[in-house]
């Protein structure tokens, strides 16, 4: 025969329920009563099952159960015996409801009513608080000695006893409930009121709604806990009962105040709790037949979770793109000079600084931008890469921080989320950063400062947790002297910078390198070592881009073995060497800067006579293009060029006074100079 165990503070009303009980169970199972000092002193409880009815009771006696004894919280109720004090008073009487807490005074309150005692007006009162000295009535379950001295009659309803639902549920953990439903629980309901006429309409159903309730809640993602009017719980599913496991383990039966204070009833909003290993976020949502609210509804999560959640439908938003595909293993070359990059990358995986990476075009940042993110803890969330030259100047600001619906002619309905946003949780890799607008360059520093965005459109703030790796070919500590980059930025930016080698600083790596393009483009050819010296020597202006283009050539050439003279494509080495001052026409020309030009750039020259010359057929034709309308006309005529790379070489020509660019709208142009290299060029080449 299974054993019971009835816990309380008091030895007396734990006989006292012990009895009610027993009533219509005892014969299927044995029942023993302990106050709380029995149960410590007898240092734990053995019984199969444990009856309580308070949460305070739960916790003094937790860790005193083993573990194959199951808890059950008790629901108290009135009877009928005891609601047949209250059939003389007069119809509109007011009276006190005497208690020891609001809580109690509501739940004896509304088991009054619900058993159809609803002719007294009656105001809570616990036994310290002012009241209506008019009134002269007190009604109490048990609490006398709280009942205030002016009031001249006193009806003592006694104890409340274990309802008609906690009888079912214990004759259903015993095992007995069909026999207990045709039997002990006719006495039972003929004795005790219900406490819901609702429930009780579902007792004896094969598949109640509760049950139903429960194979609904069950499927929940979220923690839910059903509660009723008073707060106590009588529905939760497992997930609930996994997330407040580190309160207690038991959840029905417990008023929703007890154990999950931060959600009770009349709390509104999002709360937050720290958990031992997690930090979960709770709301409260009343449930309502009509106007009348009936119950509550608590949803519980993890917020770890949460965003998670949120970092998927972000990406599914961008379309699914924004992921870093490179590790620190992707990174190709064993040289001293490039293990020493790597292993300070490496040493910044773990920082949430911000990371400046500089160096020449080509030389691999957004790998390495990639790696970092790949090492760090935001490897499992985005990694947004934003080309800061590629997009329109006027777009920017809305890709980057997105917008309201309205907030601009053309803008998506609906709005939409930026890049920032996008971001959240992971990375954003701004690339080329020395080219975003000043005005533009104000709004970043202030997301990183404030950690929070405001669409175009909107004056809410968003907030977000994104780390920011810059990278830049150009030197911003020189722009910022000239006064194109703030230097408050540049500070913000530049906390952990990497500085990355032109290739042409590691030679000793690009025989590895040829063997990894060789194998990428499905080659099979092999390099004569004059060929491979000749590689090795060459300056590679493009760096890793560049040989990776020679590659691609070479591959496409069918041949088995690359000798010097195949390498033709790396002819301006040789050739600009030979292209000196000593070329150019008789003119005003300054030849110490065309020499330098020449030397610098020299890797680039096809491309640069290409861009003036067509500048210059612009120019007769009294146009100024801007950098879209150049590019275009470049590509149109089988001259690839992105406008990130434009903007490099235009910016280039205007360095040696080539060309003149004006600022935003204005264009570029090119200059007598520029005419006089063009024509150089264009001899030579």
């Amino acid at each position: 025969m299974k054993t019971v165990a009835v816990v309380a503070t008091e030895k007396k009303y734990a006989r006292f329920l012990r009895e009610n009980t027993e009533k219509y169970l005892g014969r299927y199972a044995e029942f023993t009563d302990y106050s709380i000092r029995e149960v410590e002193q007898k240092k734990g409880i053995s019984e199969d099952f444990v009856l309580i009815s308070a949460f305070n009771i739960f916790q003094q006696v937790r860790s005193l159960v083993t573990e194959h004894t199951e808890i059950i919280v008790l629901s108290l109720s009135l009877n009928k015996k005891q609601m047949e004090k209250l059939k003389s008073i007069p119809k509109g009487t007011r009276a006190l409801l005497v208690n020891y807490d609001d809580r109690s005074c509501l739940h004896t309150i509304t088991s009054m009513y619900d058993a159809g005692f609803r002719d007294v007006e009656l105001y809570s009162y616990c036994g310290y608080e002012d009241y209506d000295h008019s009134i002269e009535l007190a009604i109490t379950p048990n609490e006398e000695q709280l009942v205030p001295p002016g009031i001249k009659h006193v009806i003592n309803l006694g104890e409340s006893s274990v309802d008609v639902r906690s009888l079912y549920e214990i004759a259903d953990k015993l095992g007995v409930y069909d026999e207990f439903s045709t039997r002990e629980a006719i006495e039972a309901r003929k004795e005790y009121f219900y406490i819901s006429a609702s429930v009780d309409r579902l007792l004896g159903e094969k598949e109640t709604m509760l049950s139903r309730m429960r194979a609904l809640v069950k499927l929940m993602k979220e923690g839910i806990v059903v509660t009723d009017i008073l707060g106590k719980i009588y529905l939760t599913n497992e997930k609930a009962n996994q997330l407040m496991s580190f309160r207690t383990k038991v959840l029905e039966g417990f008023n929703i105040e007890d154990v999950l204070p931060e959600a009770g009833p009349g709390t509104e909003g999002e709360h937050i709790i720290q958990a031992d290993r997690a930090t979960l976020v709770t709301s409260s949502v009343p449930v309502k037949s009509g106007d009348e609210v009936t119950g509550y509804i608590i949803t519980i999560s993890d917020f770890e979770e949460r965003e998670r959640a949120q970092h998927v439908i972000r990406s599914q938003l961008a379309g699914g793109h924004h992921k870093a595909r490179y590790h620190f293993s992707d990174i190709i070359g064993e040289s001293r000079r490039m293990r020493q990059v790597v292993e300070q990358a490496e040493r910044m995986v773990n920082s949430g600084s911000s990371v400046l990476i500089t160096g020449e075009s080509g030389t691999g940042k957004e790998l390495f931008a990639q790696s970092i993110h790949n090492a760090s803890y935001r490897r499992f969330r985005s990694f947004v890469a934003v080309n800061c030259a590629a997009i329109p100047d006027s777009l920017l600001e809305s890709e980057m921080f997105g917008y309201e619906e309205g907030s601009f002619t053309g803008a998506r309905k609906g709005g939409k989320a930026g890049y920032f946003e996008i971001a959240h949780g992971g990375t954003i890799f701004l690339d080329e950063i020395g080219e975003m607008p000043l005005q533009l360059q104000a709004k970043l520093l202030r997301v990183i400062e404030e950690r929070r965005v405001i669409r175009v459109g909107s004056d809410k703030e968003i907030d977000i947790d994104v780390r920011i790796i810059s990278a830049t070919n150009r030197d911003l500590h020189e722009m910022v002297e000239e006064g194109t980059f703030r230097e408050d930025l540049y500070y913000r930016l530049n906390v952990l910078p990497l500085n990355l080698p032109p290739l042409r600083e590691h030679p000793e790596d690009i025989p590895e390198l040829v063997e990894h393009y060789v194998r990428k483009f499905g080659g099979s050819f092999t390099f004569s070592d004059d060929a491979m010296s000749r590689l090795m020597g060459y300056g590679w202006k493009g760096n890793y881009r560049e040989l990776r283009n020679v590659i691609e050539y070479l591959s496409n050439q069918r041949k088995d073995i690359i000798r010097r003279e195949d390498l033709n494509m790396l002819r301006m080495e040789s050739s600009k060497k030979a292209l000196s001052w000593k070329n150019v026409e008789n003119t005003a020309l300054d030849t110490g800067i065309f020499e330098k030009f020449t030397i610098n750039e020299g890797a680039d020259l096809v491309l640069y006579r290409e861009i003036l010359r067509v500048l210059l057929d612009f120019c007769d034709q009294g146009i100024r293009p801007g950098r879209m309308p150049l590019g275009v006309e470049l590509n149109t005529q089988g001259i690839p060029v992105t406008q990130g790379e434009l903007r490099h070489y235009l910016r280039i020509l205007a360095q040696y006074g080539f060309v003149k660019t004006g600022r935003g709208r204005a264009g570029s142009m090119i200059t007598p100079d520029g005419e006089k290299v063009l024509r150089e060029l264009t001899k030579i080449l």
